[in-house]
C-alpha cells in the first residue's frame, strides 16, 4: 500500500514511500543520521504539534514545520512551509538545510553522511575533498547512487555545493523565539557563540 500523509506535500511523500518500501535505503539514511522511522511514528508526532513544540524550545516559529524524521540524539528534521527543508537540534540549534525536499535528497546522498559533519564554511575544495573521502570509505556508496540515478540528481561536487551554500542562506532564517524565560532564542546551525555572525559574513562571501 502506498503511503500517504496528507499533511506533508506530495513530494516528500513520494520520497517516504520510496524509503520505507527500501531498508537498504533506509539504512543508508540512518547511517547519514537521518531516522525515518515508521508511518505510526509520523502521524502520531504531525498530529501532535503542540506536544513535539514543547520539547523543542517551547516558542514561536517563524515558519510553519512540519517533522518527517528524526536524528539520533532526537532532533527533528522537518519541512518547512511545505517546501524548505530545516533541521531543529537538541541543543537549541535550528536552521534551513535545502531549498526544497529534492535539493535535501540531492545533497544527503551526495554527502554520504551527516552533513553537519562537514566544515562547509572552510572551502569548496575542502567540501570536495571531504565527499572524495566518503565516497571511497562508505557502506553505502552503490544503494545511494542508485538512488541518485533513479531520481537525476546532481553528483558534480561543485554544484552539490552550490545547492549546500543555497539552502543555508535562505532568508529570513528558520529560528524560535523564546516566549518565557524558560527557554531561550534557538541559535544557528553552525554554533551557538558566532554561528549567525560566520553565517552572515558566507552570505556575504557569497554575493
Amino acid at each position: 500500500m502506498k503511503f500517504v500523509n496528507n499533511s506533508l506535500p506530495e513530494k516528500l511523500n513520494s520520497y517516504l514511500d520510496e524509503i520505507y518500501n527500501n531498508e537498504e535505503l533506509k539504512d543508508a539514511f540512518d547511517d547519514c543520521d537521518i531516522e525515518f522511522n515508521d508511518e505510526e511514528w509520523l502521524d502520531d508526532i504531525i498530529n501532535n504539534e503542540d506536544e513535539w513544540k514543547e520539547d523543542f524550545e517551547g516558542g514561536e516559529y517563524n515558519y510553519d514545520a512540519k517533522p518527517f524524521a528524526s536524528s539520533a540524539d532526537g532532533g527533528l528534521w522537518v519541512i518547512l512551509n511545505n517546501q524548505l527543508v530545516g533541521y531543529i537540534g537538541t541543543e537549541g540549534e535550528c536552521g534551513i538545510v535545502a531549498r526544497n525536499i529534492d535539493e535535501f535528497m540531492n545533497i544527503v546522498a551526495a554527502c554520504k553522511g551527516c552533513i553537519f559533519d562537514i566544515d562547509i564554511l572552510e572551502s569548496e575544495e575542502s567540501f570536495i575533498d571531504e565527499l572524495n573521502e566518503r565516497n571511497e570509505e562508505n557502506d553505502y556508496t552503490d544503494v545511494f547512487e542508485d538512488f541518485m540515478n533513479k531520481h537525476r540528481f546532481e553528483k558534480n561536487p561543485k554544484e552539490v555545493y552550490k545547492m549546500v551554500k543555497l539552502g543555508l542562506t535562505v532568508k529570513p532564517f528558520f529560528i524560535i523565539r523564546a516566549t518565557d524565560d524558560e527557554y531561550e532564542d534557538s541559535y544557528s546551525l553552525l554554533g551557538s557563540d558566532d554561528g549567525q555572525e560566520a553565517l552572515e559574513e558566507f552570505i556575504r562571501d557569497c554575493l
